[in-house]
């Protein structure tokens, strides 16, 4: 088959492969036509790369201009400079037309097309790479097709590590359509060829407004602007404490000291921002109480005050020319910050003609229930803010927040399946058009890929038929594993799914509630969430989900034994030098099924170790609380067995902060529960 991948510029027969590979080279916000170029070229790139694996006897040549009895597969962009996503397949005279109004679009295109012939990118790298059977044709559309997506504002990760950056990552995030990250040195040209937005940003103030700061004077912050900070409700200032409080944003002299210091950003750290999240401090409940600041209306009416006043201040370094693009201002609805509820006043005019948003964040929220079941009353909090914020502020876009991999969750094989094909098609309907969630795995997803790729495909189509799709999921990923799997997942997602009672934030979680035990006799009952009431309803189910985490175990050690000798899914000679090219694919794809459900086994080992102990602990401190001393020692040497053996393997890399760099923690520690198991020790040696 002779295939002409036509693209729309002059040169493309020679130049393609250089084009598809200079965007260290190229400035993406001032050269819109080689950026379209660049993005175009790699998408013809990929596209012939992957025909090149997919069709038996093919010859595959770029082109700028149809080419006699040649299949044209046509590669058109309409606009240079449109940020649009969207695309259309449909079928020519003596060939396929892949039409975007962007470059981004047309690259999603190219590989919806890749995705009709049954390719997926189920992971990052060849480890994740789906390969279709090969075919003599390709696979075409019968009709016009047009395609867009559903959270179109963004779609994409809060990243927060300098060192969290991966070529493979990105292109992973590329083929399945998602289009937000923050930006990292090394991949940012990377990234822009791919169609990336970037957000900086977040709980920058902290380190702004540190009162220990040195200013030109030679004095501190603090010295020279005590009165920058909060007051407290207790009506004095205190150094210590100055970041415990919301700064006063009624200070104009605040305000211009402030904006300088994000236009500094912007220009220097930040240049490359589309969007720069703007959040408070990470106080969890105070704010000022001056007269003029409870004057602005509630909490988050003071937030949307300050976003204002720094949208006041970007518009005008626009105007000066101090600034040289424009970048969106995105604040968070978000406990933290005091700024989860919606705001009572009108959302200012300059917001909402900047196209400015709010990132919602229930951070807190509970996944054993969708969040707008009303039944549960965690998440009824957070539903009903969400609903606030939809109707009360329609002039602000809402991207939802979500925490499948939040820091407290420690990397724990969880899925979350059940509510995430309800949850997102129910926030698009409910009028959310952005997605973002913290944070993505950088390595050793297990069975949490499933959660990153029906992620992507509900941001981009919420309509998707999940059952479908999760069925394709376990048929491609395990192959003739897949029923086995499904009972995995299933024990997994049923064991964890009160995730949020066990890790979350709050404060009432049974993690929050043991890392600021003492260790010693407790002087009262343990008090948990709404879920678990009391240590004893947690041991309840903490024993049950222990029963299920074997379980589940015990299964992929089964399937992984199966895998590892499996002998009957490929036929080939005693010489492996003359097998032929299906059967090389399929040994590859055979060998793939083993690697995968021993990085699901590694990390359940670990999930398993950490809700024991967690459960254990509890058994201890209620055994402490009643001077069970019989059961305290019982339960205390299971709890040295088992964390014993967590401080013997290591968990997935962690991220240093504020700079570059990796760390990797032993399981023990990455439970949280180190500290704990070290304080209990000393006590009971000192008896």
């Amino acid at each position: 088959m002779k295939i002409s991948i036509i693209i729309p510029f002059a040169g493309a027969e020679k130049n393609t492969e250089i084009w598809a590979r200079e965007e260290n080279s190229i400035n993406f916000r001032n050269e819109p036509e080689r950026a379209a170029r660049c993005t175009a070229a790699f998408a013809a790139v990929e596209l012939r790369n992957y025909l090149d694996r997919t069709l038996y006897e093919v010859n595959i040549a770029y082109s700028s201009e149809s080419i006699k009895d040649f299949f044209e597969i046509n590669l058109k962009i309409n606009s240079l400079t449109s940020q649009s996503q969207a695309f259309l397949m449909c079928p020519a005279c003596n060939g396929v037309i892949i039409e975007a109004e962007g470059r981004t679009g047309l690259l999603y295109g190219v590989y919806e097309f890749l995705r009709m012939q049954g390719w997926r990118w189920l992971s990052p790298g060849k480890v994740g790479e789906i390969m279709p059977g090969m075919a003599d044709k390709l696979t075409l559309p019968g009709k016009r097709l047009e395609f867009n997506s559903s959270m179109n504002n963004s779609r994409g990760f809060d990243f927060e590590y300098v060192s969290m950056e991966s070529e493979e990552l990105f292109l992973w995030m590329a083929r399945n359509r998602l289009n937000l990250a923050s930006f990292r040195p090394a991949t940012g040209a990377f990234c822009r060829k791919l169609g990336m937005s970037f957000k900086m940003g977040g709980h920058i103030f902290e380190e702004i407004l540190d009162p220990d700061r040195i200013m030109p004077s030679g004095r501190t912050l603090w010295e020279e602007h005590k009165e920058w900070y909060g007051i407290p409700s207790g009506g004095v200032r205190v150094k210590e404490k100055a970041l415990f409080t919301q700064f006063c944003v009624c200070r104009e002299d605040l305000m211009d000291y402030l904006g300088e210091e994000l236009l500094a950003c912007l220009k220097g750290k930040w240049k490359e921002a589309d969007r720069v999240d703007i959040w408070g401090f990470d106080t969890w409940g105070s704010t000022c109480t001056c007269e003029r600041c409870v004057q602005l209306g509630n909490d988050t009416d003071r937030t949307i005050f300050l976003i204002s006043r720094m949208r006041s201040i970007l518009d005008k370094a626009i105007e000066d020319g101090r600034l040289d693009h424009g970048v969106k201002i995105v604040m968070c609805a978000y406990e933290g910050t005091s700024s989860l509820c919606p705001p009572r006043n009108p959302i200012p005019e300059n917001l909402v003609k900047s196209g400015d948003m709010v990132v919602y964040y229930p951070i807190n929220r509970c996944y054993a229930h969708e969040l707008s079941d009303n039944d549960c009353s965690i998440n009824k909090h957070y539903n009903d803010a969400l609903k606030g914020w939809l109707s009360k502020a329609p002039g602000m876009p809402v991207i939802l927040g979500e925490y499948y991999n939040v820091s407290k969750f420690e990397d724990l094989p969880l899925v979350f399946t059940g509510t995430m094909i309800k949850d997102i098609p129910g926030y698009y309907k409910s009028g959310v058009r952005g997605m973002t969630y913290m944070h993505i795995p950088m390595v050793n997803w297990g069975i949490r890929t499933l959660t990153q790729v029906l992620y992507a495909q509900l941001c981009w189509d919420v309509n998707t038929d999940t059952d479908s799709f999760i069925d394709e999921y376990f048929a491609l990923w395990y192959g003739p594993y897949g029923d086995g799997m499904k009972e995995v997942y299933r024990l997994t997602e049923e064991a964890w799914k009160y995730i949020s009672s066990w890790r979350a934030w709050e404060h009432k979680s049974v993690l929050s509630r043991l890392i600021t035990w003492n260790g010693k006799k407790p002087d009262k009952d343990l008090e948990l969430d709404d879920h678990f009431m009391t240590a004893d309803n947690a041991i309840i189910v903490g024993e049950k989900s222990v029963q299920l985490m074997k379980k589940a175990l015990s299964n992929l050690n089964e399937l992984c034994r199966k895998a590892g000798s499996a002998k009957d899914f490929v036929k080939w000679d005693d010489h492996p030098a003359v097998i032929n090219p299906i059967q090389a694919r399929e040994m590859e794809i055979r060998g793939k099924y083993e690697l995968r459900i021993g990085e699901d086994r590694r990390l359940h080992i670990y999930g398993l170790d950490t809700i024991t102990l967690m459960t254990e602990f509890l058994k201890y401190y209620n055994a402490m609380n009643v001077e069970d001393a019989s059961e305290a020692e019982k339960t205390w040497n299971k709890i040295e067995e088992v964390s014993g053996k967590m401080d013997s393997y290591f968990l997935p890399i962690g991220y240093e902060w504020p700079g570059a760099g990796i760390d990797s923690k032993d399981a023990l520690t990455r439970s949280q529960l180190r500290d704990l198991v070290k304080r209990c020790r000393i006590l009971r040696n000192m008896v």
